[in-house]
């Protein structure tokens, strides 16, 4: 992957994140609105946790839905500063087997730093390594990777983020075969 492109390049600076004295049900309701797999526990602006999709889910199961997110939140999410290198990005999600990265100032959450998002960008970077254009840092925005998403002979699903030789849009979202169906 190509020197010179940070975190702060790539990231994405919307996540979700609820209190630490929501429910369960809270959490699940806004995950479900959001299309989201995991939420953000915080307090204040300080990260304190996460709750999966799969979390809130077994919680709706066991009748525990009223419980407070704090009760049942996995460990703090690796974090990062937005300065750091996106190959030292990727080495951290790969090594601790998530499929995102905090990425920090002090105590307070910037945004989110998917595997999505990494994926894109090295898309991105064989893409603009392939042309004659001088090597210069590059920031991907979702105006790139969508004419990434266009270009390619494959893209990644927006939902389920599996490569596919074909997308096409809905509800916002550009989605493979196999999610259009949900």
């Amino acid at each position: 992957m190509r020197n010179g492109i940070t975190v702060r390049d790539v990231m994405n600076r919307e996540f979700l994140g609820v209190s630490e004295s929501d429910t369960l049900a809270d959490a699940a309701e806004l995950m479900r609105d959001e299309a989201a797999e995991e939420v953000v526990v915080l307090r204040g602006s300080e990260p304190l946790g996460l709750v999966s999709a799969q979390t809130a889910m077994a919680a709706l199961l066991d009748d525990t839905a009223q419980t407070p997110v704090a009760a049942v939140m996995e460990p703090p999410v690796a974090t990062l500063e937005p300065t750091a290198s996106l190959a030292d990005a990727t080495q951290l999600l790969v090594s601790r087997g998530r499929s995102q990265l905090l990425v920090v100032t002090g105590d307070e959450v910037l945004g989110v730093l998917t595997d999505r998002d990494v994926l894109a960008a090295h898309e991105s970077v064989e893409t603009a390594g392939s042309t004659s254009q001088p090597e210069e840092p590059l920031a991907v925005t979702e105006q790139t990777e969508a004419a990434t998403v266009e270009s390619s002979t494959q893209s990644i699903c927006e939902v389920c983020g599996a490569l596919a030789p074909e997308l096409s849009e809905r509800n916002g979202q550009q989605v493979c075969v196999d999610c259009r169906a949900y």
